[in-house]
């Protein structure tokens, strides 16, 4: 009567909606005649065969244990044959498994089997199906090494597995940047829910948004899945396990998650990791990549994280009955994640953050005697860990405000240098147009040197060296610089220029940069096929024009000019400020351009109001303010102190304003206190 049952049963599987999956093949041997296609006839051999392949490939233990014969099925049971099945495709990482019924010859036939795994790379191997003809179908007389041919005698595939947990990225103090930390969630299981109105309501009144409970409810996942409302603060982790554990429905677990603690005031120099897409993880097969991990997309979280990220290690072994490793059927090394220290300062990123505000804009905070980048911050800026919760609402958000929040303002805006770049201009005077610290030249209130006639921005101020034309910005005085060097050494100030690291990337590792624009002659042909006019030449010397610079470019320049070396910025700790260059300058025309930008900020100064008159005197720095498409400006100030050794330099650049001294001037000076203060 078993027999006879089984056959039965057997029957209606081979039959019915099992082999309906089963993909079109040639068959052979027993079958009869190759058709390519054909059903296969209920109850014969090639129709069990089929049953059992797309069983197999469905992960259909119940279906597959149905297909065997009675003396297989009295030698095991079906939890233990089950668990056969899913413990190969446990060890071995299973991710895709596709079973391909081969030929049939008499009592045996054959299966093609392509298994993919998540740590071990695509498996292709044939094995061999024994059968047995009852009264009422061909059933399998089964044995493990129907799943694999070395499961046999006891043998079986053993993995060990090791994930590394990402680094963290720290500042030059030890502080955390970017760690990763079991956070606690409060999610939902619907099924369980009873009053959802009320259940909303509690959830409410604890802190979340009702918008974060709908999302939760609106979930595509199945209605027993757990789905996340958010993140649980740990000063509330007790009020949420006596408030609302209680609640039908309300789920407390701890998951994994990259953290970024400083928020908006790090994240576009420190970035944020995103989830791998499928596309990606089928092109890195066997590197243990599984759906839900994530990779570095910005900042130091993408140019590091091969450091960062470590790598999954992973063996795969055939054993005995014993446990005994018969032979190791493949290795990969296990590399541990690393932490990235920097030279940032959380200090010094937070009072950059909040001085800038709302003002969109960037400020850059160098140490020039290392050229260690202390601060980076770009403004509008955006909360870096709304892409680690996928935070749907939040990146909408982030994505539609004004402001491109998302771009890095201050190693890929491109501005011009205002009057920042009359310190370069004064520089070429002095190296190349054999002007002398003594020399004196008129600042006009309108300057004749070129047609049509142009005026200094605050009237005539007499007879200036070019250090009193930096502490007045004295458009007059460089115009007349800019047309000496145009006549008298073709493409000089636009060399200097390059010597103070401009028109070229910086050459920071860790970030990625524009280069700028320096232009020249040779530029201008190629752009527009006119020459190099007088007029090109005394724009540029006031920094305007198609003259372009990144703030990076900007704070780096003059710390240029402190260390008399160009360098390259370092925000990773361990990498060195390589030289790239050294300046012309003889140290008495260093010392003239130095005094010049430390009376800038004295009481006869251009800033002598955000500095010398506001008590700070032991500063040096410059002004910009740039005219931008149409009327908008940009303003520009970069400050530095002490003013003889500065231990502090930054670079403030605002993207409208209408006084550099007077607007980013402040900022500067502050940001310089703040990374000078022990």
């Amino acid at each position: 009567m078993r027999g006879i049952f089984l056959g039965a049963v057997v029957l209606g599987l081979v039959a019915g909606g099992i082999v309906a999956g089963a993909r079109a093949v040639s068959w052979g041997g027993n079958g009869g005649a190759k058709v390519a296609g054909a059903p296969a006839e209920a109850g014969s051999a090639r129709a069990t065969v089929e049953a059992f392949a797309t069983a197999w490939s469905a992960e259909n233990y119940e279906a597959l244990f149905l297909l065997l014969d009675p003396e297989s099925q009295r030698a095991t049971t079906l939890e233990q044959f089950a668990d056969t099945y899913a413990s190969f495709a446990s060890e071995m990482t299973r991710i895709d498994l596709r079973v391909t019924p081969g030929e049939v010859r008499g009592s045996q036939a054959t299966l093609s089997v392509n298994l993919a795994t998540a740590y071990f790379g695509q498996f292709e191997y044939t094995t061999v199906l024994n059968l047995t003809k009852t009264p009422a179908a061909w059933a399998v007389h089964w044995d493990p090494s129907a799943i694999h041919p070395d499961m046999s005698g006891g043998q079986a595939f053993k993995s060990a597995v090791q994930r590394p947990v990402r680094g963290t990225i720290f500042d030059r103090n030890g502080a955390p940047l970017a760690v990763t930390r079991d956070v606690r969630f409060l999610g939902l299981n619907r099924s369980a829910v009873g009053d959802r109105i009320a259940l909303t309501n509690a959830l409410v009144a604890f802190g979340f948004s009702k918008e974060q409970v709908d999302a939760a409810f609106a979930s595509p996942a199945g209605q027993s899945q757990r789905v996340q409302v958010g993140p649980v603060p740990d000063e509330k982790a007790e009020a949420a396990s006596t408030q609302l554990r209680g609640i039908p429905g309300v789920l407390l677990y701890f998951e994994s998650r990259r953290v970024h603690p400083l928020g908006a005031a790090a994240a576009h120099v420190v970035g944020y990791t995103r989830e791998l897409t499928a596309e990606e993880l089928a092109r890195r097969p066997g590197e243990g990549l599984r759906p839900g991990d994530r990779v570095g997309a910005t900042g130091i979280e993408a140019s590091m994280e091969a450091v960062l990220a470590g790598k999954v290690g992973s063996e795969l072994r055939l054993v005995d009955a014993g446990g005994a490793t018969v032979r190791t059927i493949l290795s990969r090394e296990y590399v541990a994640a690393k932490e990235v220290r920097t030279t940032l300062d959380a200090r010094v990123l937070q009072a950059a953050a909040g001085r800038l505000g709302e003002r969109a804009g960037a400020a850059v905070v160098i140490d020039p005697r290392t050229n260690f980048v202390l601060a980076m911050n770009s403004s509008p800026s955006f909360d870096p860990d709304a892409f680690e919760r996928n935070d749907r609402a939040a990146l909408a958000a982030i994505t539609a405000a004004a402001g491109s929040p998302l771009t890095n303002r201050a190693t890929a805006g491109l501005y011009s240098a205002g009057s920042t770049f009359k310190l370069i201009t004064g520089a070429a005077g002095l190296v190349y147009g054999g002007y002398k610290p003594s020399d004196l030249l008129e600042c006009g209130a309108v300057w004749r040197g070129v047609d049509p006639p142009r005026r200094n921005w605050e009237g005539g101020q007499g007879l200036l060296t070019i250090a009193q034309g930096l502490m007045r910005s004295c458009n007059s005085v460089f115009y007349e610089i800019g047309l000496t060097l145009y006549n008298g050494t073709e493409g000089a100030l636009s060399k200097m220029a390059r010597e103070f690291g401009l028109g070229a990337a910086s050459g920071i590792v860790g970030l990625g940069e524009e280069e700028g624009l320096v232009p020249d002659a040779a530029w201008k042909r190629t752009k527009t096929g006119l020459p190099w006019y007088p007029g090109d030449e005394v724009n540029l010397a006031i920094g305007q024009g198609d003259l372009l610079i990144t703030p990076l470019q900007l704070a780096n320049a003059y710390s240029t000019f402190v260390s008399n070396a160009l360098r390259a910025p370092v925000v990773l700790a361990g990498e060195e400020a390589k030289v790239r260059g050294t300046l012309p300058l003889t140290p008495e025309q260093k010392a003239h351009l130095l005094l010049g930008l430390k009376l800038v900020t004295s009481a006869t100064g251009t800033a002598s109001a955000a500095f010398a008159l506001a008590g700070y005197t032991d500063f040096a720095g410059k002004s910009g303010t740039a005219e931008d498409v149409g009327t908008q400006q940009h303003v520009l100030f970069v400050a530095m102190s002490p003013a003889n050794a500065p231990t502090a330099l930054v670079a403030i650049v605002l993207d409208e304003g209408q006084s550099g001294s007077i607007e980013a001037g402040p900022i500067a000076r502050d940001l310089v206190l703040v990374a000078n203060k022990p």
